[in-house]
């Protein structure tokens, strides 16, 4: 049996954070998912938005035997897409594993579509069986993206004035450079880039008043990531851009550093690379779009009284 997250799942959650696997990269990286904690605060919150845990213990039903397990989706107020974060238990656990995984997101499918969700988004390695097993359950390839790495005293010094603090009144160009440089399967998956999300910081690179690179910062507890948005006509300075991005993690900065280029930027490749970033490894962000259901009431057609007085004749 499935069903959210309760107190009384508060030991099955302890024991199954530690054999899951993250699918998300970002957070897994730098963040280390504590799912029990995530559960427990999104429990006791107010909001409409944050993690939802789903947790299976008994029968499943595709299966007869006893299953064990749990998902996770992460919520943004206001968006279309939930992002599964977490599963378990991981498919290396033991046999039949896939079939709790395809239960797991199934109902949590089903969930995120009575909340209005569009679709949902996964991400796994790109050679792992996370991605088979994903495909069987209904999400679908439709980004590729490399992770580099830094250790932090590996920074060389920044090119200074590369970039300034994103504005309100970025939003509009920030917009409009992504729509001019990511594909328009990126656009279905990702969606718009938001300039000022909690948490973040945004910069923005501009020549002769056109904004041709965004990037953003975030900070987490075991390590920072870099999202970069860069148009081809900056290549040459896009070394520069990433130097002072690396910079503004300031020189107390002891965590290590990660970036993630989709592979539509791929030729980011060589100024990361010049910079002393290390390829660490590449994932695939995974889409499964989500078939609103809608119960139409059969009602009793609507009666006007003062018509259903008034004879009607047919004309000669």
């Amino acid at each position: 049996m499935i069903h959210p997250f309760h107190l009384r799942d508060v030991p099955l959650v302890a024991q199954l954070e530690r054999e899951g696997t993250p699918l998300n990269a970002e957070r897994a990286l730098t963040r280390n998912p504590r799912p029990l904690q995530s559960a427990l605060i999104s429990l006791l919150s107010l909001n409409n938005h944050g993690i939802r845990t789903y947790v299976c213990r008994g029968t499943l039903p595709s299966r007869t035997a006893k299953a064990e397990g749990l998902v996770q989706i992460r919520l943004r107020l206001g968006a279309t897409r939930g992002y599964v974060t977490f599963i378990a238990p991981a498919l290396s656990r033991g046999e039949h594993v896939d079939e709790v995984w395809a239960d797991l997101l199934d109902y949590a499918g089903q969930e995120a579509g009575r909340m209005g969700l569009h679709s949902l988004i996964a991400e796994a390695p790109e050679d792992g069986a996370e991605v088979d097993v994903l495909r069987r359950c209904g999400f679908a390839v439709y980004l590729r993206q490399d992770i580099f790495r830094i250790e932090p005293q590996r920074r060389a010094a920044p090119a200074p004035g590369a970039l300034r603090p994103c504005k309100d009144v970025d939003t509009w160009p920030v917009q409009q450079l992504y729509f001019n440089t990511a594909p328009r399967l990126a656009h279905l998956a990702e969606g718009m880039p938001r300039t000022a999300p909690s948490g973040v910081r945004g910069y923005v690179h501009e020549e002769r008043g056109e904004l041709l690179a965004y990037v953003e910062v975030r900070r987490g507890p075991h390590g920072a990531w870099i999202n970069l948005l860069v148009h081809p006509d900056a290549e040459a300075r896009a070394a520069d851009v990433v130097s002072e991005a690396l910079a503004e993690l300031g020189d107390g900065w002891e965590k290590p550093i990660f970036c993630g280029v989709r592979r539509y930027q791929e030729w980011l490749r060589r100024p990361l690379e010049s910079l002393g970033f290390d390829l660490f490894g590449s994932t695939v962000l995974m889409v499964k779009h989500l078939a609103a259901h809608v119960v139409a009431e059969e009602t009793a057609p609507a009666h006007a009284p003062a018509l259903e007085r008034v004879k009607f004749t047919t004309p000669t």
